[in-house]
């Protein structure tokens, strides 16, 4: 008895400008399941001389609705502005799908905080902890903190197929979670 399985399909859906979250809440109200990617940001606040941590949609203007026979309904959401579809022909194409491991492997990256740009308070890191630069021409790189001074971190990188120790100001470097 050969069965097949079928994995759980998203669809990619188009919300309108600034409505990422709203379309969310809507699409939920439906019944349907729905993921939006977000990262964390932190920033000192201008006026309040504060730090302050937000969230932010990591792909601005879209969220993931995972397929059903309901699906269709997510257009009458006022916060969606349609479903990304295939230029098959001169004719409205197939629905673009990603497959759930694609969503799934997005959703690790982001609860393992890949995509989050936080400081890093005070020198609290330990040698051995990984830490990312969050400004400057090396932005993005990651690597092991080897030493922690009072106004720079030390902290091995992978370049080129080799590990550079390189120090860099810890106002320009952030913390992975």
């Amino acid at each position: 008895m050969n069965q097949h399985v079928e994995t759980p399909r998203w669809f990619i859906v188009k919300t309108r400008p600034s409505a990422d979250l709203r379309a969310g809440e809507e699409i939920l109200a439906l019944g349907q399941a729905v993921y939006l990617p977000q990262f964390r940001k932190e920033y000192r606040h201008h006026r309040q001389n504060r730090w302050v941590t937000r969230y932010y949609p990591l792909l601005n203007g879209y969220l993931f609705v995972l397929g059903s026979v309901h699906w269709h309904r997510v257009l009458n959401c006022s916060a969606v502005e349609k479903v990304l579809r295939s230029q098959a022909g001169a004719g409205v194409g197939e629905p673009i799908m990603i497959d759930d491991a694609t969503v799934q492997a997005i959703r690790q990256a982001q609860d393992a905080g890949e995509f989050d740009e936080l400081r890093i308070h005070g020198h609290n890191v330990a040698v051995g902890e990984t830490i990312k630069v969050t400004d400057g021409a090396m932005i993005g790189l990651k690597g092991a903190v080897h030493g922690v001074g009072e106004k720079d971190i030390t902290f091995m990188l992978n370049i080129l197929g080799r590990e550079v120790k390189t120090k860099a100001p810890v106002d320009i470097l952030g913390r992975i979670s």
